[in-house]
């Protein structure tokens, strides 16, 4: 699995690397992200202002899916946690489905075919 935690702090950057699969490790070394986690990482960064933000590519658990079969993308499926401000006063649905609405196109024309989300404002992280 390759993942990557960004703690989005002035003063203090964390990044943490892993990769332990050969699926993962056939596409991307493990200091590199792909194109899509790329995008991802870049939208949500510019329209939440996340002081967390953590994309893990999870593609390599859903290979064998039935809906996978014959897909070569290896940039499919994510596991999301934002912290952001943004999300104040917003449920749980509307969180979601305002990250939903930022990656409507990569999810409806580059491939990315789900994402498990964890949103929370700084002081529910705090609490």
């Amino acid at each position: 699995m390759l993942s990557k935690v960004f703690t989005l702090n002035p003063l203090r950057h964390s990044v943490r690397f892993h990769s332990t699969t050969p699926f993962l490790n056939t596409f991307m070394s493990s200091n590199e992200k792909g194109p899509l986690q790329l995008v991802i990482e870049s939208k949500l960064t510019e329209a939440l202002d996340p002081t967390v933000l953590e994309t893990i590519n999870e593609s390599h658990k859903h290979a064998h899916h039935e809906a996978m079969k014959g897909v070569t993308n290896k940039e499919t499926h994510f596991r999301v946690t934002v912290v952001s401000d943004a999300f104040k006063g917003k449920s749980l649905m509307q969180r979601h489905r305002l990250i939903y609405g930022l990656l409507d196109d990569e999810l409806k024309n580059k491939g990315l075919h789900a994402l498990t989300l964890k949103t929370k404002t700084q002081a529910e992280l705090e609490k």
